[in-house]
């Protein structure tokens, strides 16, 4: 072993920041900056730089094989010249804060060395203590410099370990967590109160997941149109705002994106969207497709479910797992969807008056189904009737039946609308809907001079079909009443002959 020159050489922690590594040494052999360890060491002013160490001549000195401190150096991963390393992940020179030193005075004394997730950027508040961060002296107000007496001394002399320092939001403290979590190889926190995404984070590597964190907090501080992006505080606070309550946020943010687009605004939603679609889905500096799908199944998610103003290009649900149910469907797919041809698909949009727009594609136009504003029609298991069995089956004449669905009182739920004839269970249903206006629920002999059964003022050939359809639609909103049952059947309802005649008799006068 190579014989040292200091008096004390304590031995690296696994996850010490190798600029706080010198900084210990130097306060634990007396000195009063890591100058007096740099210059023992026979470095020059330029192999003092964090990236630039010379691994070999600061080993030879504090007694550690130089792998030792390798496995927290800063310089650039193999085959990488341009990028650095924290701990051994790789990371960009611009993700490190080395210059202007930062970190939490609790932290520091109760783990008696400075941890390696301090010299990122985005660390600016210590999650466990929820606390934002010393920078600064509180004595001499000077902003922290590496070259200072000890860990919790500045170079003035002044104690940093009694700073107030101000507290921060549970969702920026979770985020910095989790940021902290991954850049010590920890383990994701077992809970998540917050919702945010950690196990797909997590999965991502560390220069991805900060990438995807900056990227998020630009695209949210752009919406706001307030905030600098450039400031590491607002970058975490924005991020926080979008991450917390995963995918809602997120989806909020496309929204206000959206919201700021022109109204004529046409084509594929990843090109409307194209800054945060490419910064985030497009992007070959996010790393591996697969540890960005959770982003990707969030924006399908905006963009067939809640956008509705573009077509969804394949390129976004490529790869993708499940890309889930969709809300915007174009005609091709809400024919398929209800198994019928597009004309008929066209016709059923065009007549029924379901809700569906039209959409610019380019120099085409593509129609768009909103499925959240109508029930996807279908036909049901069950026998179809032709409009003869059907009005035999109810008690009512052919007319009558007829101008009932025309008009939507006898409603048509279980076949399709471009289906002839009557369903089973819709006949049910509507015999159910007239018979439960019956208060005594069952035949009953409630009959005087003062009532009428339905069947008499339905099937008789004194009113008209308007006529008839008026006293249906009074039975059926309650202004006239239903006073019993003569036999179990919808013709068998009693009801209250003076309000009968009450409204039939304008219509009665208007036609005579």
């Amino acid at each position: 072993m190579i014989t040292s020159l200091l008096v004390r050489h304590p031995a690296p922690y696994p996850t010490e920041s190798l600029l706080g590594y010198v900084l210990r040494v130097s306060e634990g052999n007396g000195y009063s900056s890591p100058w007096s360890v740099y210059h023992l060491a026979g470095l020059k002013s330029h192999e003092m730089r964090a990236s630039c160490v010379r691994l070999e001549k600061l080993a030879g000195i504090t007694n550690w094989p130089e792998e030792r401190l390798d496995a927290i150096a800063y310089s650039a991963p193999p085959g990488q010249p341009r990028w650095s390393r924290l701990l051994g992940q790789p990371v960009l020179p611009q993700d490190l804060n080395l210059s202007h030193p930062r970190f939490c005075p609790e932290c520091l004394r109760e783990k008696g060395f400075l941890e390696a997730h301090w010299d990122l950027a985005l660390m600016v508040a210590c999650p466990i203590h929820r606390c934002l961060l010393v920078s600064s002296c509180p004595e001499c107000g000077r902003r922290l410099r590496w070259f200072r007496h000890g860990l919790l001394e500045c170079e003035c002399g002044g104690d940093l370990s009694g700073c107030e320092l101000s507290s921060i939001p549970e969702a920026e403290a979770s985020l910095l967590d989790m940021i902290r979590r991954k850049a010590l190889s920890s383990t994701a926190h077992t809970s998540n109160p917050m919702s945010l995404p950690q196990d797909q984070l997590m999965a991502m590597g560390l220069r991805s997941m900060l990438l995807a964190i900056r990227t998020i907090a630009k695209h949210r501080i752009l919406a706001d149109g307030t905030g600098d992006s450039s400031k590491t505080t607002e970058i975490v606070s924005a991020a926080s705002r979008v991450l917390v309550e995963w995918p809602k946020n997120f989806i909020a943010l496309l929204e206000d994106i959206g919201r700021q687009l022109p109204a004529d605004i046409s084509g594929g939603v990843g090109k409307q969207f194209s800054g945060i679609y490419w910064g985030l889905l497009r992007n070959k500096a996010m790393g591996d497709s697969k540890q960005t799908e959770f982003l990707r199944v969030a924006f399908l998610d905006f963009a067939t479910n809640h956008w509705g103003r573009g077509f969804v290009d394949h390129k976004i649900i490529q790869n993708l797992g499940r890309p889930g149910s969709k809300r915007f469907l174009t005609q091709t797919e809400f024919a398929a969807k209800i198994g019928v041809q597009q004309s008929t698909a066209a016709r059923l949009l065009k007549n029924s008056g379901l809700s569906s727009k039209r959409v610019k594609c380019g120099a085409a136009d593509r129609i768009v189904v909103d499925t959240y504003e109508l029930s996807i029609p279908t036909t049901w298991p069950g026998k179809i009737y032709r409009v003869r069995e059907a009005a035999k089956r109810l008690g009512l004449s052919v007319s009558l039946l007829k101008s009932l669905k025309a008009e939507g009182i006898y409603k048509v739920g279980h076949l399709l609308p471009t289906r002839p004839g009557f369903h089973e269970l819709d006949l049910r249903y509507f015999t159910k809907k007239l018979l439960n206006l019956n208060p005594l629920h069952g035949p009953s002999a409630v009959r005087h001079e003062r009532t009428v059964t339905l069947q008499s003022v339905l099937c008789g050939r004194r009113d008209s079909l308007e006529i008839k359809l008026s006293a249906v639609r009074a039975i059926l909103t309650g202004y006239i009443s239903v006073l019993g049952n003569s036999d179990a059947t919808i013709g068998g309802l009693v009801i209250d002959a003076a309000a009968y005649e009450q409204v039939v008799d304008h219509p009665r006068k208007k036609l005579a």
